[in-house]
């Protein structure tokens, strides 16, 4: 039987705060040049879920927490997106165990189908720097020092 994977909306609930933790230091130890300065604490991770311009996604294999994404619209953007409506996937990361799975394509999917009354998403390609090669042939394309996709 095939794992069946899913997309889920995080919120700031014990269980889900422990599988962003988990993911995101797990993923430091896979990746170990990513720098994070600090960003996934818990009371960082709690002030983000709780924030109401940012939204954490979850992307599980069966029911093991396999990758997540952070979408927001606070932050720098563009010069060429001011004045749109627009969103930042500011982290999208799968753990190396499900990379050659159906987890990216399910958080992707889940990234796009929220944000479709959005102009744009765009990242800075540091941030998503692991996935950058899936982003593009997804239908992100590099926009000056940008990753665009666009509806």
């Amino acid at each position: 039987m095939s794992t069946v994977f899913t997309t889920k909306f995080a919120v700031a609930s014990d269980k889900m705060i422990a599988e962003l933790l988990y993911m995101t230091r797990t993923r430091m130890e896979e990746h170990p040049g990513i720098t994070t300065d600090g960003q996934y604490t818990k009371k960082i991770l709690v002030d983000s879920m709780n924030n109401f311009s940012s939204q954490w996604l979850i992307v599980y294999a069966g029911d093991e927490p396999a990758g997540f994404a952070l979408l927001t619209d606070g932050g720098r953007r563009p010069a060429s997106l001011e004045n749109k409506k627009v969103v930042q996937l500011a982290a999208f990361a799968v753990l190396k165990a499900y990379e050659d799975s159906a987890a990216n394509k399910s958080l992707l999917e889940k990234c796009l189908s929220v944000y479709k009354g959005r102009e744009a998403i765009w990242a800075e390609p540091e941030a998503v720097r692991e996935q950058r090669s899936f982003l593009e042939a997804g239908g992100f394309v590099k926009a000056g020092d940008w990753l665009v996709f666009g509806f």
